[in-house]
């Protein structure tokens, strides 16, 4: 007679919390969000802000600023305000266009963001507007605590020139080009005041690996060397 072999299973609600937190440490960030949704008990270990780092958080509209106060994004390192800022216009919920975080919302944004520390990157920030209205120590505390700044106002440079091959299609080609022209206009002009404080935080700590300056007001007394030598790369 045949031997019959029997397995037992076991629930994960039976691990030891320390095992479970060991194996979501490993997963990847899909396997992650598959998890959370298995059972209540996964649910709130998987909460936790360390699971989440890898997350970027998409910014268009004031609503949106509500995705920074869930409990899982409060160790999040970067934000994308690019399509609210770069990319034009986006429609809100009533159907309408919002230009919210490109006109007016960087102020909210950087509220928030001051209270979530462990953001180092904003894409898209060089192309918000209105950064001379606020307050500058909160100025300061933001662009200090990223890796990659660009304090630029005016036009962005194209990085190249896409060959053209046929006459009818030239003026279609200028017209998009100059089209992307208008859309990469930098807005991250800095008062005199927030310039001062900020280089002055930079030379004491900072967490600024690159750093690009180009359109501002500059201080005429201000040493490069001495006041952005923590940066390990520098573009004025």
């Amino acid at each position: 007679m045949g031997q019959s072999h029997s397995q037992s299973q076991t629930h994960i609600s039976v691990l030891p919390n320390e095992v479970v937190v060991s194996i979501l440490q490993h997963l990847p960030p899909q396997e992650i969000k598959s998890a959370v949704l298995v059972c209540k008990s996964l649910r709130e270990m998987g909460e936790k802000p360390r699971f989440w780092t890898w997350a970027v958080v998409t910014v268009n509209t004031k609503d949106d600023l509500q995705k920074l106060k869930r409990p899982r994004l409060q160790m999040v390192q970067e934000i994308d305000v690019t399509q609210g800022s770069h990319g034009g216009t986006h429609l809100n919920r009533r159907g309408g266009v919002s230009t919210w975080m490109k006109e007016e919302g960087l102020a909210d944004l950087f509220q928030v963001i001051c209270e979530i520390p462990t953001v180092r990157r904003i894409r898209g920030l060089e192309f918000c507007k209105g950064i001379q209205g606020i307050e500058p120590d909160l100025v300061v505390s933001v662009l200090n605590s990223l890796e990659e700044l660009k304090l630029c106002y005016g036009f962005a440079e194209e990085d190249g020139e896409e060959d053209e091959e046929e006459d009818d299609e030239e003026d279609e080609e200028e017209d998009e080009e100059k089209e992307q022209e208008m859309e990469q206009e930098m807005q991250m002009k800095l008062s005199t005041e927030q310039l001062e404080l900020l280089f002055t935080a930079v030379a004491e700590k900072t967490n600024l690996k690159f750093l690009q300056v180009s359109g501002q007001d500059m201080l005429k007394d201000m040493d490069e060397t001495d006041e952005t030598d923590k940066v390990d790369e520098m573009d004025m």
